[in-house]
């Protein structure tokens, strides 16, 4: 066939007009994106492309990494310092559940001071090795440069299955995270106060005072330190919480991506699943929806369950258990409670413009609240947003957490 033949031409025919076709659907995708705002994104498509498998730990250093964890688990440690132990038996969730917890150099049973303990608590796609895959090594070597105390630290596992895989029996992936509160999904809230918490204070050698007990989390995770910290205020005054979810009703007159303006500031009471909260995937074109994002726990009560047996609007269901509507409903006294609460100006989640909302309100409950620039020009809403500013929150920490050994 050459270039001059009828048939060529024909299926070069086709192909320009197939090509041309293409260019106008992509056309009219950006005229919408631009007249409307972003497609949304339904829940299978985002379970599919965003949760990307995460490495397995690589630990070599001088200290220990000690896994509870499943040795047929997706996110087994693996290196030289890694002891593998049994998983922890959650009698709440009625399962197995990884845990991982890092020891530092030096660290010794016996010494007159137990260590300070962080709890790390992972965004809505993490696991347990996510906290340890950023913040293990950066850690020790800030421990061995002497710019922050010993501590030890603890990963728990808060995704709804626990062990990394699909549930093809259930209409949500679950390797979404679990929320860290109680719902029909689970009792996580109970399961990390009552087998988590007690588990790590009696098997090693921590500190359970709340000057030296440490939550920190980001995004979801972000949102379990404000969570936690508003409603047990004496169980941690050392809070970092990184883009937290801080405001799950967030909106401006609807709209939950767009800038914070204070005259057009409504939190929302409506139900919408396909309301975008996250305008970023395919350069702004598509959106991640409340569907995916909070439906799979808030939603948990169309059937009777462990925890909610009244079937509410998922609007209510997070208004319950929102960090800002705490404040403004029913504010605690957050007096001892230091935090150190950062967000960049480009983050995905609109954690920016929720923090805006967030910080008079935390602050009015006499907790302190660092840094002085909570909002970081040009940080995202990802690990190297976290990676880059972890030797700030070390000095922080270190300021905070008296190595008294």
């Amino acid at each position: 066939m050459t270039a001059s033949s009828p048939r060529f031409r024909v299926i070069l025919k086709i192909f320009l007009y197939v090509f041309a076709g293409l260019i106008f659907a992509f056309a009219l995708f950006i005229a919408y994106a631009v007249l409307f705002g972003p497609l949304p994104l339904p829940p299978s498509v985002v379970d599919n492309a965003a949760l990307g498998k995460e490495p397995n730990p690589f630990y070599d250093g001088d200290g220990a990494l000690i896994a509870h964890i499943g040795r047929g688990d997706p996110a087994l440690p693996e290196g030289p310092g890694v002891v593998i132990e049994e998983p922890l038996t959650s009698d709440i969730l009625k399962e197995e559940r990884p845990l991982l917890i890092y020891l530092p150099p030096g660290y010794d049973e016996e010494r007159n001071d137990p260590y300070p303990v962080i709890f790390t608590l992972h965004g809505s796609n993490g696991r347990t090795h996510t906290w340890i895959n950023l913040l293990i090594g950066p850690l020790e070597d800030a421990i061995e440069a002497g710019t922050v105390p010993p501590v030890v630290v603890a990963s728990g596992d808060y995704s709804i299955s626990g062990n990394g895989r699909d549930d093809p029996d259930t209409p949500f992936d679950d390797r979404r995270g679990a929320r860290y509160i109680n719902s029909n999904r689970g009792r996580f809230r109970d399961h990390f106060f009552e087998e988590i918490v007690p588990f790590v204070f009696e098997t090693y050698h921590v500190r359970t005072d709340p000057d030296g007990v440490v939550l920190m989390g980001n995004s979801m995770g972000g949102f379990g330190v404000l969570y936690y910290a508003l409603t047990e205020p004496d169980f941690s005054h050392v809070l970092v919480p990184i883009y937290p979810t801080a405001d799950m009703r967030y909106g401006i007159d609807g709209d939950k991506i767009a800038p914070y303006d204070p005259a057009s500031y409504r939190p929302i009471d409506t139900d919408d699943p396909r309301r975008i909260v996250n305008g970023a995937p395919l350069f702004g074109l598509f959106g991640v929806t409340e569907e995916w994002i909070y439906y799979a726990v808030f939603d948990s009560d169309t059937e009777p369950g462990e925890v909610w047996t009244e079937d509410l609007p998922v609007w209510k269901r997070l208004k319950d258990h929102n960090p800002v509507d705490i404040l403004r409903d029913a504010p605690p006294d957050l007096s001892g409670q230091r935090y150190f609460i950062i967000a960049g100006d480009e983050d995905e989640f609109n954690s920016d413009d929720a923090l805006t909302v967030l910080l008079p309100l935390l602050e009015s409950t006499g907790a302190e609240v660092d840094p002085e620039t909570h909002i970081i020009p040009g940080g995202r809403h990802d690990g190297a947003f976290i990676t880059e500013h972890l030797d700030e929150i070390f000095l922080w920490l270190s300021m905070l957490l008296t190595d008294r050994g």
